[in-house]
Parts: C-alpha cells; structure tokens; sequence
C-alpha cells in the first residue's frame, strides 16, 4: 500500500541522514522502523500504566495479614 506523506525539512533531512547512513536502503525503510519503534514505546507505555495501575490498588487494598513466608509458600505452591 502507498501513502504520500508531508515532512517538514528537519525531518526530512533525518530521514535522508539515515538513509545516507547505510543502515536503510531507502526513505520508506527508515519511515517503516520508526513506526515500528513508536508502537514498541507504545506498548511500553501501556505495559507502564498497567503497572501503576496495579501498585496503586494494592496500596489501596490495605496491609496484608499474610506473613511475606506465607505469600512466597502460596506463590510456588500455584
């Protein structure tokens, strides 16, 4: 599939450095991996918020009258 896409010079001029690099063989190269990068950092992100996410209702939940010797036994037990 094509797309025509407009740059400003600045980017312009990365994308043709890379190019000129040797480490992409064309503009349309160096356009594909940085969005493929920008979807990882995305995931990263959300993997992130998740996280947070988590911490924060486990701090809300309160102190745990589990021992850490009883988490750890219940955990390899599953």
């Amino acid at each position: 599939m094509q797309m025509n896409v407009s740059l400003t010079e600045e980017l312009h001029q990365i994308v043709q450095n890379q190019v000129k690099s040797g480490l992409y063989s064309n503009a349309s190269e160096v356009i594909r991996d940085a969005i493929r990068r920008m979807k990882r950092e995305e995931k990263k992100e959300d993997a992130w918020q998740q996280l947070n996410n988590l911490l924060e209702d486990a701090s809300r939940s309160g102190r745990s009258t589990n021992s850490i010797d009883d988490i750890v036994k219940k955990c390899i037990n599953n």
